[in-house]
C-alpha cells in the first residue's frame, strides 16, 4: 500500500516538474525535454499490462490538460507503456525474469539500464515530435529537435530514475 502512495507522489511530482519547470526554461526552439516519461520507466516490470496502459493514458491526458495540448501527449505516452515490456526484455536481453520487479541497477546493468530509459524516451520522443509535426517535409528539423530533446532528457532522467529507483522505492 506505502508503493501506491509513492508512486501517487512521483506522478504528482514528474507532472509539476515538466509543466512548471521544464517547460518554463527556454533552452533553445530545439531542446525540448520531455521528462514526464520516468514515471512510466520506473513502473514495476510485473505490473499489469492494462494498469501500465491505463496510468500512461492518464499521465499523457494531465500533461495534455495542464499544457493545452491536443492529445499528443496520450498518444505517446499510451504507446510507450504498450512498448515497454518488449523495450526492457530488448534492453535486458534474455536474462528478463521477475525477480525483482523494478529496472533497477540490480536487475541491469548500468549499460542495460542507460539503454532502456534511452530507448523508452527515444520512442516516446519520436512519437510526439512527428505527431506535433505532422508532415514529413521538415523532417530534418523534428529529427534535430529528437536528438536535442533525447540527449537533455536522457541525463535528467537516468538521474531521476536512480533517485526514484534507489533511494525512495527501495527505502
Amino acid at each position: 500500500m506505502q508503493r501506491y502512495f509513492i508512486y501517487s507522489g512521483v506522478f504528482v511530482v514528474l507532472v509539476l516538474l515538466q509543466i512548471f519547470l521544464i517547460n518554463n526554461i527556454s533552452l533553445s526552439a530545439y531542446c525540448n525535454p520531455l521528462i514526464y516519461i520516468a514515471f512510466i520507466i520506473v513502473l514495476p516490470l510485473d505490473m499489469r499490462p492494462v494498469w501500465v496502459l491505463l496510468l500512461s493514458a492518464l499521465l499523457g491526458l494531465t500533461i495534455d490538460l495542464a499544457t493545452g495540448m491536443a492529445g499528443l501527449n496520450v498518444v505517446a505516452t499510451t504507446a510507450v507503456g504498450f512498448m515497454r515490456m518488449t523495450i526492457a526484455s530488448v534492453a535486458c536481453g534474455r536474462s528478463l525474469s521477475f525477480d525483482d520487479t523494478l529496472p533497477s541497477l540490480r536487475r541491469f546493468t548500468a549499460k542495460n539500464l542507460i539503454i532502456y530509459v534511452s530507448a523508452m524516451i527515444v520512442v516516446h520522443s519520436l512519437i510526439y515530435f512527428f505527431l506535433e509535426s505532422l508532415s514529413l517535409m521538415h523532417i530534418l528539423h523534428t529529427l534535430l529537435r529528437v536528438v536535442l530533446s533525447d540527449v537533455v532528457a536522457v541525463v535528467i532522467v537516468w538521474y531521476i530514475v536512480k533517485l526514484i529507483i534507489e533511494r525512495i522505492i527501495k527505502n
